[in-house]
C-alpha cells in the first residue's frame, strides 16, 4: 500500500498567545513571527459587533495596517481559541491586526472611552512580561519590554510625571541591573527617587522598599559597601513598617546586609544578620506548613500568619537563599551546628510548599540532610524534621 500524502496541516501548531481583556470582551494576541497580533475577527465582533466579513471591508477601504495570512500554524490557533471565521465564498485565511489599527479603529468608530482602558491594558501586559523574564534570569530578552513599557506609561501619562511611572522606572532599572549596566540603572533609580520625592504622601513603604533595594544592589555590585549598608538597612525598615520586622517579606533585606557584610570579610555581623533570616523561615515554615508552633526555647521570632505570602517563583529564590546561608554557616559554624539543619529544614519545607515531584524529591533530600545535621540533643528539631519526612511519605 502506498503511504499517504503528507500534508503541512497535519504538523500545525498552537501558537502562544496572550489573553487580553478589554471591558466584557476577551480578545487574543497571537505570537507571531510579525510580532504580537489581534485576530480582527474578534475585534470585529467583541469591540464592535459588526460581521467579520463587513469590518474586513471597511478596513481595506480605510487602508488600516494589516496581515492576511494563511499560515497553518496561524489558522489552527485561530480554530482552536473559537474565532469567529472572516471568509467569503473561496477567500480563505485569517486578518491579523497591530494595536496601532486597534487604536485607529477605536478612535475613528467612536469607541474613544476603550482608547484609555486598551492603552493600560497593554502596559500591564507588558509590565508583567518584563518581570516574568526577568524571572527566568533573561534580562537580556526583558530590558527591551521593560524599556517599551517606559515609553508606553510616559506617553499614556504625559504631560506631566505620574506616580503611575514608578513601577516602570523601577522595572527598566532592575533588567539594566541585572545586565550589570550600572549608568543606565542609576539613571532610572533616579527617575523613581524623584517621583518619591514629588509624591511622598503616596508613595508607600512597599514602593519605599523597592526603591532602596534595587540601589543597594546596584551599590553593591560597585563596590560601594557602606551605601549599599545604607540602602538595604533602609530596605528593612520600611518592610518592617510595611509588614513587620519577623515577617518573610523583611527577610530579603536581613539577607542582602549579610551577603555585604560577608564581602567585606565581616563574617560576625554576616553571621548575626542571616541568624535572623533562618529563624524567620524555620518558623514561618514549621507553621505554613507542618502546622507547628516552635516551642519558646527554639523560636526566636514570633509567627503572626500561618500563610506564606508569596509565589512559587520566589519560593524558589528562597530555597536557593536558605541553600546560600547554609554553605556559610557550615563553613563557619561547623556541620554540627543546628542552625545549619535549620536552613536545610527550612529550604524543604519551603520546597513542600511550593509543591510538584521535582520540588517534593529535593525537598525529601533537605529534610533528611536536616535530620542528620542535627545532634541528638537537639530532640525538637529531630522531631520537626521526623514529622517533615512522615509528611512526605503520606
Amino acid at each position: 500500500a502506498c503511504a499517504a500524502a503528507w500534508n503541512p496541516r497535519d504538523a500545525a501548531m498552537e501558537l502562544p498567545y496572550t489573553i487580553f481583556a478589554l471591558g466584557d470582551a476577551q480578545l487574543h494576541q497571537l505570537h507571531t513571527d510579525q510580532g504580537k497580533l489581534f485576530i480582527m475577527s474578534e475585534i470585529a465582533t467583541q469591540l464592535f459587533q459588526e460581521s467579520p466579513i463587513a469590518f474586513g471591508k471597511d478596513l481595506r477601504a480605510g487602508r488600516y495596517a494589516k496581515t492576511h495570512t494563511t499560515n497553518h500554524n496561524i489558522l489552527h490557533t485561530c480554530a482552536a481559541l473559537g474565532a469567529p471565521d472572516e471568509n467569503s465564498g473561496n477567500l480563505v485565511g485569517v486578518t491579523l491586526l497591530p494595536v496601532e489599527t486597534v487604536e485607529a479603529c477605536l478612535v475613528d468608530r467612536r469607541r474613544a472611552e476603550l482608547v484609555q482602558p486598551f492603552k493600560l491594558a497593554l502596559l500591564k501586559l507588558a509590565s508583567q512580561e518584563a518581570a516574568r523574564l526577568m524571572a527566568s534570569g533573561d534580562y537580556f530578552g526583558a530590558l527591551p519590554v521593560a524599556l517599551d513599557a517606559v515609553r508606553q506609561g510616559q506617553e499614556l501619562f504625559k504631560p506631566s510625571p505620574a506616580l503611575q511611572l514608578f513601577p516602570l522606572y523601577l522595572l527598566a532599572a532592575q533588567a539594566n541591573l541585572g545586565l550589570k549596566r550600572s549608568k543606565p540603572c542609576e539613571d532610572f533609580l533616579g527617575l523613581a527617587s524623584w517621583l518619591a520625592l514629588k509624591e511622598p504622601d503616596n508613595t508607600s513603604n512597599v514602593m519605599r522598599s523597592q526603591l532602596s533595594r534595587l540601589f543597594g544592589q546596584l551599590r553593591a555590585m560597585q563596590g560601594e559597601h557602606h551605601d549599599a549598608l545604607k540602602s538595604f538597612a533602609e530596605d528593612v525598615y520600611h518592610c518592617s513598617v510595611e509588614y513587620g520586622p519577623e515577617d518573610v517579606r523583611t527577610s530579603l533585606g536581613y539577607y542582602n546586609l549579610s551577603k555585604v557584610f560577608q564581602g567585606v570579610g565581616d563574617i560576625e555581623r554576616s553571621l548575626s544578620c542571616n541568624a535572623t533570616v533562618v529563624n524567620i523561615w524555620m518558623a514561618a515554615t514549621c507553621s505554613a506548613v507542618l502546622g507547628a508552633q516552635l516551642t519558646p526555647g527554639l523560636s526566636k521570632v514570633q509567627v503572626v500568619s500561618s500563610e506564606l505570602p508569596l509565589g512559587r517563583s520566589q519560593l524558589l529564590e528562597v530555597v536557593e537563599m536558605l541553600e546560600d546561608i547554609r554553605s556559610l554557616r557550615r563553613e563557619a559554624l561547623g556541620d554540627g551546628h543546628p542552625s545549619v539543619g535549620d536552613c536545610a529544614l527550612a529550604a524543604g519545607l519551603a520546597l513542600v510548599h511550593v509543591g510538584g515531584a521535582e520540588a517534593a524529591a529535593r525537598g525529601r533530600e533537605l529534610i533528611a540532610t536536616a535530620a542528620a545535621a542535627y545532634p541528638a540533643e537537639e530532640t525538637e528539631r529531630r522531631q520537626l524534621a521526623k514529622s517533615a519526612a512522615t509528611l512526605l511519605a503520606a
